[in-house]
């Protein structure tokens, strides 16, 4: 038995588990592999379309940007796609990466996650300073908003509707979903939430996805059916 088998039969003896490790290892794995599929695609960029929506959640509106491309030539519709920003929340730099995935071929939702306390942008950007504990503090309540219990699980659901509900969204295809730093662990609880619609996910530079908390998002494991 080779030293790789030894450390990993533990887990290999159950196969419903997981380790910690095993799962950092998938979701970082995927994001590098996203990245590098990016760096290499060779497809033509579409010409998007791109607009400022609402959605009605059980707690209020949610502000959000949708982009797409022009309509399918055939099918008139592209697979969907939810992005979920970082700390710093929907703001150009998020746009321009929702905007990057559509000239590929998707149409795609990047929604305010802060909708509970704030319209987007909630502060410029490009001036925070994460070293600043004033600023640091201002993040505070804006993420606790959206990683309160069972807020980030009723969001998605209303996310996917809106997609699903858009002419520009093909349904016969499963939802991909990708998430930057606090967004990864959304991913997760995304992914698990909605196990039949959710068919591909991807954590970039992820926080807080394992924790020692009995709600960490490492234990959703199971419940996901989607390729992370």
């Amino acid at each position: 038995m080779t030293d790789d088998q030894k450390n990993r039969q533990p887990n290999d003896a159950h196969p419903g588990d997981i380790t910690r490790r095993d799962f950092t290892a998938l979701l970082v794995g995927a994001g590098l592999a996203a990245t590098t599929t990016v760096q290499s695609a060779t497809a033509v960029d579409l010409e998007v379309v791109e607009a400022d929506v609402e959605i009605k959640t059980p707690d209020g509106t949610c502000d959000a940007a949708f982009i797409h491309p022009h309509s399918h030539p055939k099918t008139g519709s592209y697979p969907g796609v939810l992005v979920w920003p970082d700390a710093l929340g929907l703001r150009p730099s998020m746009r321009a990466i929702a905007r990057r995935i559509a000239a590929e071929g998707y149409s795609v939702l990047v929604p305010n996650p802060f909708y509970r306390v704030a319209k987007a942008p909630f502060s410029d950007a490009s001036s925070f300073n994460f070293q600043n504990p004033d600023d640091r503090a201002k993040l505070k309540p804006l993420m606790e908003s959206v990683s309160a219990p069972g807020n980030a699980e009723k969001d998605a659901a209303a996310y996917v509707a809106f997609l699903d509900a858009q002419k520009e969204v093909n349904k016969a295809k499963k939802i991909g979903t990708q998430g930057y730093c606090m967004g990864g662990a959304l991913v997760v609880r995304t992914a698990a939430a909605l196990p039949d619609r959710i068919g591909a996910g991807a954590s970039f530079h992820g926080g807080g996805l394992v924790t020692d908390k009995p709600d960490s998002p490492h234990l959703l494991a199971p419940k996901i059916k989607a390729r992370m």
